[in-house]
């Protein structure tokens, strides 16, 4: 059984006699720690200590082209629209990624020079498209057609040499999806360069409420990667220089909804977010788990290397091909109860609450797509979503795109909560605190009946209430039975509370705030990969615990060689599963 160094120390915690936390599932992502509750109906089931952690994608609205062609890709037999294709200026490595919608722009300059574009993405025919032959004003629809077998059965690789896509598919046939997925882990650091390489792109981040674009901010970085065997988020190891960033101002501007997590007025619905610095770029590349596959990433995923095979099922699916190259469809979830997951406080049921895929050749065993997307538990809803894909340039593969979303509350009133809760096993007593941190507590509404708690199906009598500190109440409680109460790391998942009718002295029950939902993305998208190259010298590099905004903007001569692929709608039109 693989435990992360994290949860070890964690484990030792749990088993000491010292308060305990158990209204959070710490859910670390590298410096990023949050806290996890699931409450309906104010009844909070309590997970314990783990680390989880957090992305979609979607597209803007604008009257006129202006200086851009507008495109959507579409399936040829579903009209349905192809998230993410990759778009590529034929005779150049540059290129641009289509956004969740399938849509994206091409500059104007390209058509007047009779360009054409390559257009590609797993599971469909690459389709070449001259520029000229689209309208300058609308949206032009292309569509890709499913390839479901290998169109040229022998295929030429530089370092495989020469390989029989059908006999590679049917000698596959014998590995297990697991045993696919473990050799894909192991060869990231071959099929990954370990060489000094650059990549620039677009970047954007935002909220998404009620499927509208608020605060898009939006921009061109450039990251210098010194390798795979480079720690993606250290300061000096992997740099990003900005070449431009503003807020597009053709979308709604809602200052509530990108103010910082506090815990208070803005926070995850089952999480907590501590001050960060607020780098949505830094966030965004924690959760790469491709490039961070020695490293501690996100909850559950942990460290892909150790971790991740150990805390999923896998299943195998349909084989699938880019380019003629077959790609295994792998399936996840998380695993079965009583197994290794029990130690991260993720309860496992008939209700998953892990969903993924895994696409990987069959070739190489590259991995060319990675989706990650966890739910509440027993809801639809989304906590968090990761989604990223890889493609090949000569013999390694390359970030093709990332995506990130997490669900957020924001709190346009204050809305009286607890923060935490905590058990002492020593005096039988739970301790909660409270984030009334500016008005007290009404102590005449802090009363036994107002609390219960149960142990699974045990229910637990509240013997006394009292006040430990403005914000925090010690209750003290008993189970029916004379045994006294054990919580620990095998049992948290069983214990659920309910808290009503508390109030603070100005009258503000418990949950009762006016609230807003929505999905904070963070998103890049690769539109050209610089092989064997550097950081230079006199560049401004971006700081990875300050937020974007603070950083420095650098001249860029070949500026007009990329653009700002900024969302065609202001709204998130569609659904898809992954």
């Amino acid at each position: 059984m693989i435990i992360s160094p994290l949860d070890f120390e964690l484990n030792k915690l749990i088993k000491s006699d010292i308060l305990m936390n158990i209204s959070k599932k710490n859910i670390i992502l590298g410096w990023y720690n949050f806290c996890y509750k699931n409450s309906s109906k104010n009844t909070m089931k309590i997970p314990i200590f783990s680390t989880l952690f957090l992305f979609i994608f979607i597209t803007f609205s604008s009257a006129q082209n202006g200086n851009a062609i507008f495109i959507k890709v579409v399936d040829s037999e579903t009209s349905a629209p192809i998230s993410f294709a990759t778009v590529i200026i034929k005779g150049s490595n540059k290129g641009v990624i289509a956004d969740y919608n399938g849509e994206f722009r091409i500059p104007l300059r390209y058509y007047e020079a009779n360009n054409s574009i390559i257009i590609s993405s797993i599971g469909y025919k690459t389709k070449e498209e001259s520029l000229n032959s689209l309208k300058t004003e609308g949206i032009n629809s292309i569509k890709l057609a499913p390839q479901i077998e290998a169109l040229d059965t022998v295929l030429l690789y530089s370092k495989v040499q020469v390989i029989n896509a059908n006999q590679l598919v049917k000698a596959s046939r014998s590995l297990s999806a697991k045993e696919i997925v473990l050799e894909a882990i192991r060869k990231i650091p071959e099929n990954l360069n370990d060489k000094p390489h650059s990549y620039i792109g677009y970047y954007r981040d935002y909220q998404l409420v009620d499927n509208e674009f608020n605060n898009l901010n939006e921009g061109i970085f450039e990251t210098f990667d010194n390798g795979i065997r480079a720690n993606l988020i250290e300061e000096n190891e992997a740099q990003t220089a900005i070449y431009s960033f503003k807020q597009n101002q053709n979308f709604v501007q809602d200052m509530a909804l990108s103010k910082a997590y506090n815990g208070t007025t803005k926070y995850i619905k089952n999480a907590k977010i501590p001050p960060s610095g607020g780098n949505e770029h830094t966030i965004l590349n924690i959760h790469n788990p491709i490039r961070n596959f020695s490293t501690n990433t996100f909850s559950n995923v942990y460290t892909l290397k150790t971790d991740f095979p150990n805390l999923h099922e896998f299943k195998r699916d349909k084989i699938v091909y880019l380019n003629d190259e077959p790609l295994a469809l792998i399936k996840f979830n998380n695993t079965v109860p009583g197994g290794i997951n029990s130690i991260y406080g993720v309860k496992s049921s008939a209700n998953r609450y892990i969903q993924g895929t895994l696409y990987i050749s069959l070739v190489d065993y590259s991995i060319h797509r990675f989706n990650y997307k966890v739910f509440l538990p027993n809801t639809k809803n989304v906590l968090f979503n990761v989604s990223l894909e890889y493609a090949r340039q000569g013999d390694h593969m390359y970030l093709n795109y990332i995506t990130f979303n997490n669900a957020f509350v924001v709190v346009e009133d204050f809305e009286l909560r607890e923060e935490k809760v905590e058990f002492n096993n020593s005096e039988q007593a739970f301790y909660i605190h409270f984030n009334n941190s500016e008005d007290y507590l009404n102590f005449e509404t802090i009363v036994p009946n107002n609390f219960k708690f149960k142990l699974g199906k045990k229910s637990l009598k509240t013997m006394s209430v009292e006040k430990n500190s403005e914000r925090v109440i010690k209750v003290v409680v008993r189970p029916l039975d004379t045994e006294p109460i054990e919580i620990n790391n095998s049992n948290i998942e069983d214990l659920t509370y309910t808290f009503k009718r508390i109030e603070d002295v100005k009258g503000r029950e418990i949950y009762k705030g006016k609230t807003i939902e929505g999905n904070q993305f963070r998103e890049f998208f690769v539109q050209q990969v610089n092989l064997d190259k550097s950081a230079p010298v006199g560049l401004n590099f971006m700081k990875k615990n300050k937020s974007i905004v603070h950083s420095l903007l650098n001249e860029f001569p070949d500026a007009n060689q990329f653009w700002i692929n900024s969302p065609l709608m202001n709204k998130k039109y569609r659904d898809v599963d992954d």
